[in-house]
C-alpha cells in the first residue's frame, strides 16, 4: 500500500511537470486471455500450471496499463501497472511492475534511467509482453523453481521436492526472475552505432530477486553486451554478481551472528539469434553459481564448528528455439524449443537406510546432485490476427515425458 501511495504521488508530480507536453502523453494497454490445462503432476513452480487449475481453465492471465509521459525533450517517465495470475492461477491485486525516470538525449550515445526498470540480463527479459514472444512460457532458467530460497539458502525441501503451491509461501526460486524487473540505476551505451550496445545496472539484488524491494542492504551489478554482427546474426553476453538473501523472522536468530551479505549469486550468460528468410534460431546458455547457507532438516545448518555452513552450488541451462514462418499463410509460424537445466554439484544427504548399529552395512550419507535435472520440449503454433493481436497454441512436456507434467496453453494476446 505504501508503494502504491508513493507511486501515485510521484505520478501526479510528474504529470504536473509534463503538462506542457500533455499532447505527447501516451496511454496503452495489453490483455492476455488463456485456456490452459496440464498433467496430473502439474504445479506452477514446475510446468507453470497451478495444480488446482490443471483441468482445462479459462482466465484473464494478464491485464496491463502503460503510461509514457515526457517531462521535457530529454526526460520522460514511464510506468506499468499489472494484474496477472502469476503464481496462484487467480487474479492477483494490481502491482507496479515498471516505474522509471529516463534521460535520453539523441545527441549522446548513452541513456540513463532510475527507478524500477527491466533487468538487462539475458535475451528474454526484454520480451515482457506476450505479443513480443514466440512462445507462451519462458525457458527453464526463467521459470523453473529450484532448491534455492532467499530466506533459507540451499533448501532440499524446496522446488520440485515440495508439495506446497507457490501461494502457500516459500517454495524456492528460479535461476532468474522471469518478470524481469529490478530496482536501481541503469545506463545504456551505444558503443558502435547500430552495431554494439552495453546495458548495465546497479540494483538491489541479482536477477533472481522477485521482491519489489530488498529487506537487506543488497547490491548487485548486472550487464549485457549486445553485438549485431550482421543483418542476420546477433550475439549477447550477460553478467551479474551480487547479493540475493533477504531478512525474515525465520532467519533473524542466525543473522545476529553472521551477515547474510556474504552470500552471493554469480550469473553468466550468452545468447545468439540467427535469422534468414523464413527461419529464426535463438539459443541461450546461462550458468549460475551461488555461495549460500543451508536449511537442512527444518533448521539452519550450523554443523561447521557451531557456525553456519556455506554451500557452493551451481547449475547451467540451455535452450534452442527454432521458428519457421509459413510462407503460404501470412502472419503464421510454427516453433520448437528444446531445453535442459542441469545441477552440477553433489551434496551429502542423510541415508534413510543407514543403521548406526550396523555402520558397515550402509553409509551414513549419500551424495547426489543438489537438485534434479529437468528437460523440456515445447511446440507452438502462432498466428497474427492483426498487427497487435497474436493467437498462440502451445504444448510442452518435461522430465520423464510421460505426460504427467504436460502443459497445454491457447493464448490470445493483444496490445492497444
Amino acid at each position: 500500500m505504501n508503494s502504491m501511495k508513493i507511486f501515485i504521488g510521484t505520478f501526479f508530480l510528474l504529470f504536473i511537470l509534463s503538462v506542457p507536453n500533455f499532447a505527447q502523453v501516451q496511454l496503452n494497454g495489453a490483455l492476455d486471455l488463456e485456456l490452459s490445462g496440464g498433467g496430473e503432476d502439474s504445479r506452477f513452480i514446475g510446468n507453470g500450471i497451478p495444480k488446482k487449475f490443471q483441468n482445462h481453465n479459462f482466465s484473464v492471465t494478464q491485464l496491463n496499463a502503460f503510461l509514457f509521459a515526457p517531462i521535457n525533450d530529454h526526460i520522460f517517465f514511464e510506468s506499468r501497472i499489472q494484474l496477472d495470475t502469476w503464481g496462484s492461477g487467480k487474479l492477483n491485486p494490481p502491482r507496479i511492475s515498471l516505474a522509471s525516470l529516463t534521460w535520453d538525449n539523441p545527441d549522446n550515445p548513452y541513456v540513463i534511467r532510475v527507478g524500477r526498470f527491466i533487468s538487462p540480463f539475458g535475451f528474454y527479459t526484454k520480451r515482457q509482453l506476450s505479443t513480443d514472444r514466440v512462445f507462451v512460457q519462458h525457458p527453464l532458467a526463467y521459470s523453473y523453481f529450484t532448491n534455492i530460497s532467499d530466506i533459507r539458502g540451499f533448501w532440499p525441501e524446496a522446488g520440485n521436492n515440495t508439495n506446497a503451491e507457490y501461494e502457500e509461501g516459500d517454495v524456492g526460486l528460479p535461476t532468474l526472475y522471469f518478470a524481469g524487473y529490478t530496482n536501481g540505476i541503469g545506463a545504456s551505451w551505444e558503443i558502435k552505432k547500430d552495431k554494439m550496445f552495453l546495458d548495465a545496472a546497479i540494483t538491489n539484488g541479482t536477477p533472481m530477486t522477485i521482491r519489489d524491494r530488498s529487506t537487506l542492504p543488497n547490491l548487485a551489478l548486472t550487464s549485457r553486451l549486445f553485438y549485431r554482427t550482421s543483418i542476420f546474426w546477433e550475439q549477447g553476453l550477460s553478467f551479474s554478481f551480487g547479493n540475493f538473501m533477504q531478512a525474515d523472522p525465520l532467519n533473524n536468530s542466525v543473522r545476529t551472528d553472521e551477515s547474510f551479505q556474504k552470500y552471493y549469486q554469480l550469473l553468466l550468460g550468452t545468447d545468439t539469434k540467427i535469422a534468414f528468410t523464413y527461419f529464426e534460431i535463438i539459443g541461450e546458455i546461462i550458468y549460475s553459481k551461488w555461495k549460500t547457507t543451508g536449511f537442512i532438516s527444518n533448521q539452519f545448518d550450523e554443523s561447521c564448528g557451531g557456525n553456519l555452513c556455506d554451500y557452493d552450488l551451481s547449475n547451467i541451462s540451455g535452450n534452442i528455439d527454432f521458428k519457421y514462418e509459413l510462407p503460404g499463410v501470412t502472419g503464421s509460424y510454427i516453433a520448437l524449443r528444446a531445453e535442459h537445466l542441469a545441477f552440477l554439484d553433489d551434496v551429502a544427504f542423510d541415508n534413510p537406510n543407514y543403521d548406526e548399529n550396523q555402520p558397515d552395512d550402509e553409509p551414513e550419507f549419500i551424495f547426489r546432485n543438489w537438485d534434479e535435472d529437468v528437460s523440456r520440449l515445447t511446440a507452438v503454433f502462432g498466428y497474427k490476427l492483426a498487427p497487435n493481436v497474436l493467437l498462440k497454441a502451445s504444448f510442452s512436456d518435461q522430465r520423464d515425458f510421460d505426460l504427467s507434467e504436460y502443459a497445454l496453453r491457447i493464448q490470445l494476446s493483444s496490445f492497444f
